[in-house]
């Protein structure tokens, strides 16, 4: 999934614009949702290694560990910014949103600006 590079020179009108705190609050949430699914998998992976894992693959499954560590510290980084923006800070949310994959992610960084809006079908990639 690759995201397509953002349009430089649109100006945004005020109705566009979404306060960096709200959006940093939401970017919070779905990197705490993302690290939890990867506590999920730790504690699925351990149940598989009891069955005998090979020491080099239980050194790399460590990764997974790291991974969540680093999405639960981001989620905590951008709460706090979310908490500690000046509410004068707004950006325009669209060219950020622009070229995500996912439709049900967009819907929610986008959360109920727009009720109506239809999101193009965006899958989840599978390995």
């Amino acid at each position: 999934m690759a995201a397509k590079p953002l349009q430089a020179g649109a100006i945004a009108t005020p109705e566009e614009l979404l306060p960096v705190g709200e959006l940093s609050r939401r970017l919070a949430a779905e990197l705490a949702s993302a690290a939890a699914i990867c506590q999920d998998c730790e504690h699925l992976v351990g149940d598989l290694a009891e069955g005998g894992a090979a020491l080099p693959n239980l050194t790399r499954l460590q990764a997974l560990d790291e991974l969540s560590q680093r999405l639960h510290g981001l989620s905590a980084v951008l709460q706090r910014i979310g908490q500690h923006a000046s509410g004068e800070w707004s950006m325009s949310i669209e060219p950020l949103l622009e070229g995500l994959g996912l439709s049900d992610l967009v819907v929610r960084l986008r959360a109920s600006e727009e009720a109506e809006w239809k999101a193009e079908a965006g899958e989840l990639d599978f390995f």
